[in-house]
């Protein structure tokens, strides 16, 4: 590992794809204090909506107990008797299969990603004004009050972070647009073209072609320009076809588009839990949210199908989903309990996309708050894609059958007292290789997509935040390590696999988290803007090397 640098003022964690489990967050948890079976206790959904988020894990679970007023210290040091989980494979044989199966395709897209709020910095130069994040954190709802007026400064440092992601190996970098920057809002309330924002990711494409790297193109990662809102149909779709429109035309060097980033984090967490941006907590809205955003995403594809489709040309979305196991895998009722919180979870996002429509699950559970798509609607909506599956996915947890009935299913991270995996974060980051390989077969099965890329997957350090704990990430190496042997696993059996990107390029600010854990693969001192490699950077480059050789 290259030398150590100083530790950093503060630290944080994962792209909030992560553990969004919205069984729990949604109006699809349970109402009631269970006890989950052979002993270990959990809680149900409650009316102190952040304390049950935390006990059920969810990505809201970390967010909720960063709040000054009244935040729940985390446990630093990981459990004896659980630090270490067994394997039937070393770590040599792991590696060579994953450079055998994945190496094997030349196409394969090795990445990494950033999103533009979270790295850029320069929140008020460049003719950019302020989204709906902006707003947020300068009222000092993140975790210590910070914010992203700074962050790791990729604004200013792109070309050499660019630089790194060479030396790393990776042939594809996933980062996103800044509304604001490009499309910024006047005055006078109208957004209009910013030459200057554009200019800068004309750099960063420019920089990516000379590299020979694939860009791979959000155009919404949460920060919404002030002034809009996503439960507001009239406006929220038009202005969001209108910046659609615009990027098309103005980046047509870019062949792979996703629309939206993960609506489960940003609607639920947004619109019904109120941790995030824009803070609403209302009992309904965050399902308006979903319907608004999968209707935009609809009608977007549908316009780039239209007017600026190529030969080369990719579009889609990308949804988080954590996949769960069943507590018992040889009892039927936990095998479709599992079966159905993977529908009312992720179905509720991509049944639409894939199948035309909600799940009946879905339907059933949220009732008359649930609008319904016209026939028209559902036509539109199915089919909104070309090419690959976006699943961004970190961790797993166990779900089965109360009483027998799969319909009230119930989940947990734990099994007669023992964790699923590895704890990397005790209220939702728990390492579940196989998980991922459940997941990429389920995704397969129910959608049969022509292409899945992995768009998301990581953890952050396991509590210990120094610079010398944190650059030294081997814990992060087992992880990519043993999910991207079963990602290979998965691709040697057919599933149309493309693609695996590693969140993320660099330690960055973790929306209301604020810097509380590291989740890059580059170390960032916040106070220098430093960067140094760490072991799990290291890894990827150390393997991508050794495919290129082979």
């Amino acid at each position: 590992p290259p030398p150590l640098p100083s530790p950093a003022h503060h630290s944080h964690p994962p792209s909030m794809a992560a553990a969004m489990d919205v069984e729990a967050a949604s109006l699809l948890a349970a109402d009631s204090e269970e006890q989950a079976p052979q002993g270990k206790q959990w809680i149900g959904k409650r009316a102190a909506v952040a304390l049950l988020l935390a006990l059920l894990g969810t990505v809201a679970a970390a967010l909720c107990m960063s709040f000054d007023h009244g935040r729940v210290p985390e446990t630093t040091d990981a459990d004896p008797g659980i630090l270490e989980f067994s394997s039937d494979t070393d770590d040599e044989e792991k590696e060579q299969f994953i450079m055998d199966t994945l190496g094997a395709d030349p196409t394969f897209m090795w990445g990494t990603a950033t999103s533009s709020y979270q790295v850029e910095g320069a929140w008020n130069e460049g003719g950019r004004s302020p989204s709906i994040w902006d707003v947020y954190t300068h009222a000092g709802k993140a975790w210590h009050g910070e914010n992203a007026d700074v962050a790791a400064d990729f604004y200013h440092r792109y070309e050499s972070d660019l630089q790194l992601l060479q030396s790393y190996g990776f042939n594809t970098f996933r980062f996103s647009i800044s509304w604001t920057r490009v499309l910024p809002t006047g005055d006078d309330g109208v957004r209009r073209p910013n030459p200057e924002g554009v200019r800068f990711y004309k750099n960063i494409l420019k920089s990516l072609a000379e590299k020979k790297i694939t860009p791979m193109v959000t155009m919404y990662h949460w920060d919404l320009p002030v002034g809009l809102d996503w439960r507001d149909k009239d406006t929220i779709i038009d202005a969001f076809l209108e910046y659609a429109d615009f990027l098309w035309k103005t980046f047509p060097e870019v062949d792979i588009w996703s629309t939206f980033n993960e609506p489960a984090s940003f609607c639920v967490l947004g619109y019904h839990v109120g941790i995030f941006a824009p803070g609403i907590r209302s009992p309904s809205d965050h399902i308006t949210c979903v319907h608004h955003v999968l209707l935009a995403h609809a009608k977007a594809v549908d316009l780039f199908k239209r007017k600026y489709r190529k030969d080369s040309s990719q579009i889609g979305i990308v949804l988080n989903y954590d996949f769960p196991l069943p507590l018992n895998p040889d009892s039927p009722h936990d095998r479709e309990a599992c079966e159905l919180h993977r529908q009312a979870n992720l179905g509720w996002f991509a049944d639409p996309i894939y199948l035309g429509d909600y799940p009946e699950i879905v339907k059933q559970r949220m009732g008359h708050k649930l609008p319904r798509f016209t026939e028209d609607e559902k036509r539109l909506l199915n089919g909104s894609y070309i090419g690959y599956y976006g699943m961004n996915t970190y961790s797993g947890r166990y779900v089965w059958a109360k009483n027998g009935n799969p319909h009230d299913f119930q989940s947990s991270f734990y099994k007669r007292g023992h964790p699923i995996g590895f704890p990397f974060i005790k209220s939702w980051l728990f390492k579940v290789p196989e998980a991922i390989r459940s997941g990429l077969e389920w995704v397969n099965e129910r959608y049969k997509p022509t292409s899945i890329v992995i768009t998301e997957n990581g953890c952050s350090d396991p509590g210990n935040t120094e610079g010398k704990n944190t650059v030294n990430d081997y814990k992060q190496v087992g992880f990519f390590r043993d999910y991207l042997y079963e990602v290979a696993k998965a691709k040697l059996s057919g599933i149309p696999v493309k693609g695996y990107t590693a969140w993320a390029l660099l330690d960055n600010f973790e929306w209301a988290e604020g810097y509380k854990r590291r989740f890059g693969i580059t170390w960032v001192d916040f106070k220098t803007q430093k960067r140094v490699p760490k072991a799990s950077g290291l890894w990827f480059q150390k393997l991508l090397s050794q495919i290129r050789s082979e």
